[in-house]
């Protein structure tokens, strides 16, 4: 029995990441518009139907991790729009950050902040060993931040963890695609939200807008691909569909610049609360 696995599990291994790279062969240039909003942060936006044969809606936050810092908002038991989040913390930008509970509130994954634990992750997902428990968004103190393949909660209770958030699906590891599971979360097409560090160093937020005629949403495959392209070293999905936000200080729309979907519609109204934000400063 195990053997029949081990055959069924390198051949599923190996089709995942050949075809990772072979989308990122194929993705053509995109035409960025860019915008500086501080020193340090570069916001980029592109409306496409060149992006795997469907129309998509990218909004990117493009940090010099010299001049700019990451840090974690939350709420433990209450659900709060990114848009707020950021607003009350002085932010110069933000995007919705980890899965949560939406009747309940409160993270489902570990939320470490400020050397504080605010959520374990739910007993189910380490059950589970779901995907979303995958991937580590670390921040240090001042401007130190990396991605990396996560370990149990237990892990990052020490005090030389001074903010983590468990995500996933992890999509890139030292440039290379990671594993992911055929299921209908992966490979079908949603908004979605991610990190990432690129070989240079640098931070990337992304998000990809989708459920509407004018923006497809992305599979993770597609994902990955893109951010390979984009020159992503390690890269971690963060939580997405009506929870993709991202939001940009002083600009209209009370500052939402992608078009969250919760209303069902293309437009800057469908933002939905959540349970954390990742905050640019």
């Amino acid at each position: 029995m195990a053997f029949r696995r081990s055959l069924f599990f390198v051949p599923s291994l190996l089709l995942s990441l050949v075809l990772a790279q072979s989308l990122a062969a194929q993705l053509p240039a995109l035409e960025w518009s860019e915008r500086p909003v501080a020193k340090g942060l570069i916001w980029k936006q592109v409306h496409t139907d060149a992006l795997f044969s469907s129309r998509q809606n990218l909004n990117l936050l493009e940090l010099d991790r010299r001049r700019r810092a990451l840090s974690l908002a939350w709420s433990p038991d209450t659900l709060i729009a990114t848009s707020s989040f950021a607003a009350k913390a002085a932010a110069l930008a933000a995007v919705n950050a980890g899965f949560f509970d939406i009747r309940k509130g409160g993270s489902v994954t570990l939320l470490k902040v400020n050397g504080q634990l605010v959520n374990k992750s739910n007993e189910k997902h380490v059950q589970d060993k779901s995907e979303i428990l995958r991937g580590a968004l670390i921040f240090g103190n001042g401007k130190k931040t990396r991605i990396e393949a996560a370990g149990p909660d237990s892990i990052y209770l020490s005090k030389k963890y001074h903010s983590v958030l468990l995500t996933g699906p992890l999509l890139l590891l030292e440039g290379k695609p990671v594993e992911l599971a055929k299921r209908a979360f992966n490979d079908n097409r949603h908004p979605r939200t991610c990190a990432c560090i690129t070989d240079e160093g640098k931070i990337l937020l992304l998000t990809a807008d989708g459920r509407t005629d004018q923006a497809f949403g992305l599979s993770l495959p597609e994902l990955t691909a893109l951010l390979q392209s984009l020159g992503c070293r390690d890269a971690v999905n963060l939580d997405g569909g009506g929870s993709t936000t991202m939001w940009i200080s002083g600009q209209p729309f009370n500052g939402i610049v992608n078009m969250p979907c919760d209303n069902k519609q293309f437009d800057h109204l469908g933002e939905r609360k959540v349970a954390n934000a990742v905050l640019v400063h």
